[in-house]
Protein backbone atom coordinates (compact mmCIF):
# COMPACT_ATOMS: atom_id res chain seq x y z
CA UNK A 1 0.00 0.00 0.00
CA UNK A 2 3.06 2.69 1.05
CA UNK A 3 4.57 1.56 -2.30
CA UNK A 4 1.31 2.35 -4.43
CA UNK A 5 1.15 5.69 -2.56
CA UNK A 6 4.44 6.51 -3.06
CA UNK A 7 4.63 5.54 -6.66
CA UNK A 8 1.01 7.76 -7.33
CA UNK A 9 3.21 10.67 -5.55
CA UNK A 10 5.74 10.30 -8.10
CA UNK A 11 3.46 10.08 -10.62
CA UNK A 12 1.52 13.33 -10.03
CA UNK A 13 5.30 14.71 -9.48
CA UNK A 14 6.24 13.73 -12.51
CA UNK A 15 3.18 15.33 -14.46
CA UNK A 16 3.55 18.41 -12.52
CA UNK A 17 6.78 18.55 -13.96
CA UNK A 18 5.84 17.97 -17.47
CA UNK A 19 3.16 20.52 -17.21
CA UNK A 20 5.34 23.04 -15.80
CA UNK A 21 7.62 22.44 -18.81
CA UNK A 22 4.94 22.52 -21.31
CA UNK A 23 3.69 25.84 -20.15
CA UNK A 24 6.99 27.45 -20.02
CA UNK A 25 6.82 30.94 -21.38
CA UNK A 26 10.50 30.64 -22.92
CA UNK A 27 10.72 31.47 -26.55
CA UNK A 28 12.52 30.12 -29.40
CA UNK A 29 15.31 31.55 -31.13
CA UNK A 30 13.52 32.26 -34.32
CA UNK A 31 10.80 33.62 -32.45
CA UNK A 32 13.53 36.00 -30.85
CA UNK A 33 15.03 37.10 -33.32
CA UNK A 34 11.89 37.75 -35.20
CA UNK A 35 11.01 40.04 -32.12
CA UNK A 36 14.26 42.01 -32.64
CA UNK A 37 13.61 42.54 -36.15
CA UNK A 38 10.65 44.46 -35.53
CA UNK A 39 12.23 46.48 -32.92
CA UNK A 40 15.28 47.45 -35.39
CA UNK A 41 12.26 48.28 -38.08
CA UNK A 42 10.73 50.32 -35.86
CA UNK A 43 13.98 52.55 -34.71
CA UNK A 44 15.11 52.61 -38.57
CA UNK A 45 11.27 54.30 -39.89
CA UNK A 46 11.55 56.48 -37.28
CA UNK A 47 14.52 57.74 -38.08
CA UNK A 48 13.34 57.98 -41.42
CA UNK A 49 10.19 59.54 -40.79
CA UNK A 50 11.53 62.19 -38.59
CA UNK A 51 14.09 63.07 -40.94
CA UNK A 52 11.85 62.90 -44.10
CA UNK A 53 13.40 59.79 -46.09
CA UNK A 54 9.99 57.99 -45.53
CA UNK A 55 6.58 59.45 -46.03
CA UNK A 56 3.93 58.82 -43.27
CA UNK A 57 2.67 56.13 -45.44
CA UNK A 58 5.65 54.53 -46.40
CA UNK A 59 6.70 54.21 -42.67
CA UNK A 60 2.70 52.66 -41.40
CA UNK A 61 3.17 50.35 -43.67
CA UNK A 62 6.60 48.99 -42.50
CA UNK A 63 5.29 49.36 -38.87
CA UNK A 64 1.94 48.55 -38.86
CA UNK A 65 1.92 44.96 -38.35
CA UNK A 66 3.95 44.69 -35.80
CA UNK A 67 2.67 47.71 -33.26
CA UNK A 68 -0.42 47.27 -31.44
CA UNK A 69 -3.47 49.92 -31.78
CA UNK A 70 -2.87 50.98 -28.13
CA UNK A 71 0.32 51.89 -29.28
CA UNK A 72 -0.70 53.82 -32.18
CA UNK A 73 -3.40 55.97 -30.47
CA UNK A 74 -0.37 56.54 -27.82
CA UNK A 75 1.61 57.83 -30.21
CA UNK A 76 -1.11 59.66 -32.56
CA UNK A 77 -0.68 62.90 -30.94
CA UNK A 78 3.02 63.51 -30.77
CA UNK A 79 5.07 65.89 -32.89
CA UNK A 80 6.82 65.16 -35.94
CA UNK A 81 7.98 68.55 -37.12
CA UNK A 82 7.13 72.30 -37.13
CA UNK A 83 8.05 75.87 -37.53
CA UNK A 84 6.82 79.42 -38.02
CA UNK A 85 4.87 78.09 -34.54
CA UNK A 86 2.95 75.75 -36.00
CA UNK A 87 3.32 72.08 -35.06
CA UNK A 88 2.83 69.06 -37.30
CA UNK A 89 1.44 65.37 -35.64
CA UNK A 90 1.46 61.92 -36.74
CA UNK A 91 -2.39 62.42 -37.35
CA UNK A 92 -1.69 65.61 -38.97
CA UNK A 93 1.10 63.64 -41.51
CA UNK A 94 -1.61 60.44 -41.58
CA UNK A 95 -4.55 63.15 -42.92
CA UNK A 96 -1.85 65.17 -45.02
CA UNK A 97 -1.80 64.73 -48.94
CA UNK A 98 1.03 64.62 -50.67
CA UNK A 99 1.54 67.73 -52.42
CA UNK A 100 1.70 69.23 -49.06
CA UNK A 101 4.05 66.96 -47.03
CA UNK A 102 6.44 67.36 -50.44
CA UNK A 103 6.29 71.63 -49.26
CA UNK A 104 6.81 70.68 -45.59
CA UNK A 105 9.71 68.17 -46.65
CA UNK A 106 11.20 70.92 -48.85
CA UNK A 107 11.22 73.29 -46.19
CA UNK A 108 12.09 71.10 -43.63
CA UNK A 109 15.25 69.48 -45.18
CA UNK A 110 16.05 73.36 -46.20
CA UNK A 111 16.40 73.78 -42.56
CA UNK A 112 18.12 70.86 -41.77
CA UNK A 113 20.89 71.39 -44.39
CA UNK A 114 21.14 74.99 -42.67
CA UNK A 115 21.90 74.13 -39.15
CA UNK A 116 24.33 70.84 -40.53
CA UNK A 117 21.61 68.12 -39.17
CA UNK A 118 22.56 66.50 -42.39
CA UNK A 119 25.68 65.38 -40.81
CA UNK A 120 23.55 64.08 -38.02
CA UNK A 121 24.20 60.01 -37.31
CA UNK A 122 22.96 57.68 -34.95
CA UNK A 123 24.22 54.22 -33.63
CA UNK A 124 21.54 51.76 -32.18
CA UNK A 125 22.31 48.96 -30.17
CA UNK A 126 19.17 46.75 -29.34
CA UNK A 127 19.35 43.82 -26.93
CA UNK A 128 18.20 40.29 -26.19
CA UNK A 129 14.54 39.50 -25.75
CA UNK A 130 14.36 39.74 -21.37
CA UNK A 131 11.40 38.67 -19.63
CA UNK A 132 8.20 40.61 -18.69
CA UNK A 133 5.80 41.29 -16.00
CA UNK A 134 3.73 38.63 -17.33
CA UNK A 135 4.23 35.36 -19.16
CA UNK A 136 2.44 37.16 -22.58
CA UNK A 137 4.83 39.81 -21.99
CA UNK A 138 8.99 40.74 -22.97
CA UNK A 139 11.02 43.63 -23.27
CA UNK A 140 13.72 44.74 -25.48
CA UNK A 141 15.88 47.75 -24.75
CA UNK A 142 17.70 50.13 -27.20
CA UNK A 143 20.42 52.45 -26.36
CA UNK A 144 21.17 55.34 -28.95
CA UNK A 145 23.68 57.50 -29.51
CA UNK A 146 23.46 60.07 -31.62
CA UNK A 147 26.80 62.78 -33.33
CA UNK A 148 26.89 65.35 -35.50
CA UNK A 149 29.85 66.50 -37.35
CA UNK A 150 31.49 63.30 -35.73
CA UNK A 151 30.98 65.26 -32.02
CA UNK A 152 28.23 63.84 -29.24
CA UNK A 153 24.59 65.24 -29.36
CA UNK A 154 22.56 62.79 -27.29
CA UNK A 155 21.80 59.49 -25.71
CA UNK A 156 18.45 57.72 -25.72
CA UNK A 157 17.72 54.65 -23.71
CA UNK A 158 14.34 52.93 -24.36
CA UNK A 159 12.44 50.00 -23.43
CA UNK A 160 10.54 48.45 -25.68
CA UNK A 161 7.37 46.16 -24.22
CA UNK A 162 6.35 43.89 -26.33
CA UNK A 163 2.73 41.39 -25.37
CA UNK A 164 1.84 38.39 -27.60
CA UNK A 165 -1.47 38.63 -29.00
CA UNK A 166 -3.18 35.43 -30.65
CA UNK A 167 0.34 34.43 -32.45
CA UNK A 168 2.04 37.30 -32.65
CA UNK A 169 4.05 39.24 -30.79
CA UNK A 170 3.41 43.27 -31.05
CA UNK A 171 5.04 46.57 -29.81
CA UNK A 172 2.46 47.49 -27.04
CA UNK A 173 4.73 50.83 -25.78
CA UNK A 174 7.79 52.28 -25.45
CA UNK A 175 9.80 54.35 -22.63
CA UNK A 176 12.86 56.26 -23.00
CA UNK A 177 15.03 58.51 -21.27
CA UNK A 178 17.16 60.91 -22.54
CA UNK A 179 20.79 62.78 -22.47
CA UNK A 180 21.59 65.81 -25.03
CA UNK A 181 25.11 66.63 -24.52
CA UNK A 182 26.48 70.19 -24.10
CA UNK A 183 29.85 72.13 -24.89
CA UNK A 184 29.64 73.32 -21.43
CA UNK A 185 29.86 70.21 -19.65
CA UNK A 186 32.64 68.25 -17.85
CA UNK A 187 33.78 64.92 -18.66
CA UNK A 188 32.37 63.48 -15.45
CA UNK A 189 29.02 65.61 -16.18
CA UNK A 190 28.65 63.60 -18.98
CA UNK A 191 29.59 60.21 -17.57
CA UNK A 192 27.23 60.74 -14.96
CA UNK A 193 24.34 62.07 -17.35
CA UNK A 194 24.91 58.61 -19.28
CA UNK A 195 24.90 56.75 -16.37
CA UNK A 196 21.73 57.84 -14.45
CA UNK A 197 20.02 57.09 -18.04
CA UNK A 198 16.96 54.58 -17.38
CA UNK A 199 16.36 51.16 -18.89
CA UNK A 200 19.97 49.73 -18.96
CA UNK A 201 18.90 47.26 -16.38
CA UNK A 202 15.95 44.43 -16.30
CA UNK A 203 14.98 43.30 -12.85
CA UNK A 204 19.14 43.92 -12.09
CA UNK A 205 20.64 42.07 -14.76
CA UNK A 206 22.64 44.61 -16.59
CA UNK A 207 21.51 44.96 -20.49
CA UNK A 208 23.54 43.27 -23.28
CA UNK A 209 23.15 45.00 -26.60
CA UNK A 210 24.39 42.26 -29.20
CA UNK A 211 22.60 43.56 -32.55
CA UNK A 212 24.08 47.17 -33.67
CA UNK A 213 22.14 49.22 -36.60
CA UNK A 214 23.59 53.11 -37.82
CA UNK A 215 21.49 55.22 -39.39
CA UNK A 216 22.25 58.60 -41.14
CA UNK A 217 20.89 60.89 -43.62
CA UNK A 218 18.19 63.26 -44.44
CA UNK A 219 15.94 63.56 -47.30
CA UNK A 220 17.45 60.40 -48.94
Amino acid sequence: MRFKIFARGLLLLFITILAACSSDSSLGQSEKKQMVENVKSVEESEYDLIYFNKSYEQYHKVVNGIVSEEYWASISDEIVFGYDNVTYTRDDLANMSQEEYDQHKKHMLNLIHGVGMDKLSATVRISDVYKGNSSNQVNIYTIENKEMNELPFTATTKKYTLEKHSENWLITDVEQDKFTYGSEQTEKEMEDGIKNLKYQTNEDEIISYPTLIVLSGAGK
